[in-house]
């Protein structure tokens, strides 16, 4: 094979794999390579093009951007073309393009002689008079375009191919931070700065870490299908058929871009953003290449401290007419780049998988790798999700195998270096049974998991008892995973009502236990018989019941034997129930093996009521948590709220009522002050709720708390709550 075979094998097999990895990143949320090799081999093959003329077309990968268009939503035109961002990874990528955007500024419209005829300037004029550019943080989520009609918003719509895009207009308005109008007195602005006529902002919907982790434990909890990153999650979410669901996604939206603009530089779109209720972001100027890197490489140092993914910098000319004077290709603007941080990526052989069965049966694959260094730590096992990551991965027993941080925390499989396949090595398959008890492993339709459905599986046993003697269920101290394991090996216990039988002698036999320790832990379970119903019903383990959901159940119904007796109809009649906990909870409550366990608790004593007092002091309110408090911990402090009837979530928004905050408060806490939201200290809450009680006593009535924002009931059923 010659050269020039050689190279065209190349183009057409780089160029189908960079097709998929395009289609899989835009239709389907998946990210089966890294932006930094798609780059590199988007590159190869524009090389490759221009070496060949007649391979390359008008409708090549290299000149065409990366559509995201579905059938499931109504098309837009977008009236200026939303073009993507080149992206250079080095220094010395960096000079070229700013020289080759200085380099194309011949012309500056508004640099008039006196006879008022326009000045070309000569290159080192144009150098000194240029304006400065503009670095701000490149956010990792998805590009959307707002549309405002006389101050009111038209339609949104996603990017699309570049020229036109979805409308997703009814998704965007659950997100808190996109404007439904623009209202001049709340923005303490003149109304001649509300836009007339058509007004477009576009700009990045993301989703901070911390509520994207906690939407993967939910959708674990749920068996649902877990995401690859936060850019991927607000992918999907935007694109979802269901408001109602769109709407417990917990996305933000950051606006940096007015296409339209009658501003002079893009410094002043963004205060005018900021003027309108936009969250914009941080930005930095420079005035050379040096600057530009030196900003870069400051951000790209600290950027595990921020709240959000960024991948990167983005770098425009401040002058809007230099912007529209160099104008774009086909495909990206002249006057902006991309600066891309490398990824923190390791490769490491994978050793072998284990099988985890939860306490609801699913079975995850988890990988044990070759110890490697990564941001910090040292990694030797990470998470493979299902196993239909598995099978997208090709994974095979001995691959080197690249090793991130999902969200920085959670380690994570991204790719497999096939090329370093070892001779011979076997795919990893999922397993027929269950890797504890042998039973058979079961697919049930609409779930990705494979479940093992032997109530008596000793994980499933081992984890149930754990769930049951949490400090959320039935808050049994000291009853830990290793004194469960050696009870359940001596069979001392098999199934939950065996705790409330245990005796001290049972305690005292088991191995490393003293005298001491098995009074503490015989007393903490009789104390156990005193909480109240929603701490035995979220200990019970009912598939999808989670705390808030097991407390709201309880407080409804006040009595075990009304939940016991309640149709699906009238459990879904509870705040935050929908279908599928009703069902999980009525099918619960009447499987035999289940109501005979739950006579056999009521008979041993455990709680039937709910001893909670109904109070409404912090009612229709949202609080967020922040910082570490003098006396108390946030699961306290998350609790006093709760009972006192408020709701906390995990980020800060306009639906906000107030903060409370501790020492350390971070980025929460400066989001609260920039949008206005009362800040309180852990001595105001305490106040609060003793005030409640003494007007409680005297009969009077509680009114919410003072500076706290007021909400329809409409808006207080829309809350999202979220786990701190």
């Amino acid at each position: 094979m010659d050269q020039k075979e050689f190279d065209r094998a190349r183009y057409f097999e780089l160029k189908k794999q960079l097709e998929e990895a395009s289609r899989l990143y835009y239709k389907d949320g998946i990210s089966p390579m890294s932006d930094q090799d798609f780059d590199f081999g988007l590159k190869e093959l524009e090389a490759l093009e221009k070496k060949y003329p007649e391979l390359g077309s008008a409708n090549s990968i290299t000149k065409k951007v990366g559509s995201d268009l579905t059938n499931d939503f109504a098309k837009v035109a977008h009236a200026v073309p939303m073009l993507s961002i080149a992206n250079v990874y080095s220094e010395e990528e960096m000079r070229e393009f700013v020289n080759a955007a200085e380099e194309g500024i011949m012309e500056i419209p508004g640099q008039a002689g006196k006879d008022n005829t326009t000045v070309t300037l000569e290159r080192s004029d144009r150098a000194h008079n240029s304006a400065k550019w503009i670095c701000e943080r490149k956010i990792d989520g998805v590009s959307l375009s707002l549309v405002y009609e006389n101050g009111r918003l038209k339609q949104a719509a996603t990017r699309g191919d570049g020229a036109q895009g979805d409308d997703v207009t009814l998704n965007a308005l659950t997100i808190a931070d996109i404007p439904e109008y623009f209202d001049a007195k709340k923005l303490k602005i003149d109304t001649s700065e509300i836009p007339q006529g058509t007004f477009e902002v576009r700009g990045e919907v993301y989703m901070e870490r911390e509520a994207f982790e906690r939407l993967n434990e939910q959708f674990i909890l749920e068996n649902k299908k877990t995401f690859q990153n936060c850019r991927n999650t607000v992918s999907g979410s935007l694109k979802l058929k269901s408001v109602a669901e769109c709407k417990t996604r917990p996305m933000r939206f950051f606006a940096y871009h007015i296409p339209q603009s009658n501003n002079a530089t893009h410094e002043e779109n963004l205060k005018q953003l900021k003027r309108l209720g936009f969250h914009t972001n941080d930005y930095w100027t420079a005035n050379t290449v040096d600057e530009i890197m030196k900003i870069s490489e400051e951000i790209g140092a600290s950027r595990d401290n921020l709240a959000f993914d960024i991948d990167g910098m983005v770098v425009k000319l401040n002058d809007l007419a230099m912007q529209r004077e160099l104008g774009s290709t086909s495909k990206s603007p002249r006057w902006a780049i991309a600066y891309k941080f490398k990824a923190e990526r390791a490769y490491t052989p994978l050793l072998s998988v284990e099988f985890q069965v939860g306490r609801t049966g699913a079975v995850t694959p988890v990988a044990n790798l070759a110890p490697v260094r990564l941001a910090g730590t040292t990694v030797k096992r990470a998470t493979l999700h299902n196993f239909d990551e598995v099978a997208r991965l090709d994974l095979h027993f001995g691959d080197t195998v690249g090793v991130e941080k999902g969200g920085e925390i959670i380690p994570k499989i991204t790719d497999v270096k096939k090329e370093l396949r070892p001779a011979g090595a076997q795919p990893v398959t999922a397993p027929d049974k269950c890797p504890v008890c042998g039973e058979p492993l079961t697919h049930i339709d609409g779930e990705v998991v494979l479940r093992c459905e032997n109530m008596h599986c000793q994980a499933q046993v081992q984890c149930l008892f754990e769930h049951f003697v949490s400090r959320e269920a039935m808050n049994i101290e000291n009853l830990g995973p290793a004194l469960i394991a050696s009870l359940l090996s001596t069979g001392k216990i098999k199934r939950i009502p065996d705790l409330y039988r245990l005796t001290l002698e049972d305690l005292e036999s088991q191995e490393r236990m003293a005298k001491k320790s098995a009074k503490n832990v015989y007393e903490a379970i009789v104390a156990s018989k005193s909480r109240s119903l929603e701490n035995l019903l979220h200990g019970l383990g009912i598939r999808f019941v989670g705390r808030t959901s097991a407390r709201n159940i309880a407080k409804h119904f006040r009595t075990l034997e009304k939940i016991r007796t309640a149709t699906v109809e009238e459990l879904q009649n509870v705040t935050d129930v929908g279908e599928r906990i009703g069902k999980s909870v009525y099918e619960f409550f009447h499987t035999p093996l289940y109501t005979n366990e739950i006579d056999e608790l009521v008979a041993l004593g455990l709680p039937t009521e709910f001893k909670g007092v109904v109070k409404t002091l912090f009612q229709g309110q949202t609080a967020v948590i922040t910082g570490t408090l003098p006396n108390m911990d946030r699961d306290e402090a998350r609790k006093l709220i709760e009972e006192n009837g408020g709701k906390v979530s995990g980020s800060v928004s306009k639906k906000t009522s107030w903060v409370l905050a501790g020492e350390a408060a971070g980025s929460k806490l400066t989001k609260a002050n920039e949008l206005g939201i009362p800040v309180h200290d852990e001595a105001w809450l305490v106040a609060q709720i003793a005030g409640a009680g003494e007007n409680a006593n005297d009969g009077s009535a509680v009114s919410p708390t003072e500076g706290s924002a007021e909400q329809s009931p409409a808006a207080q059923e829309d809350q999202l709550s979220l786990n701190i």
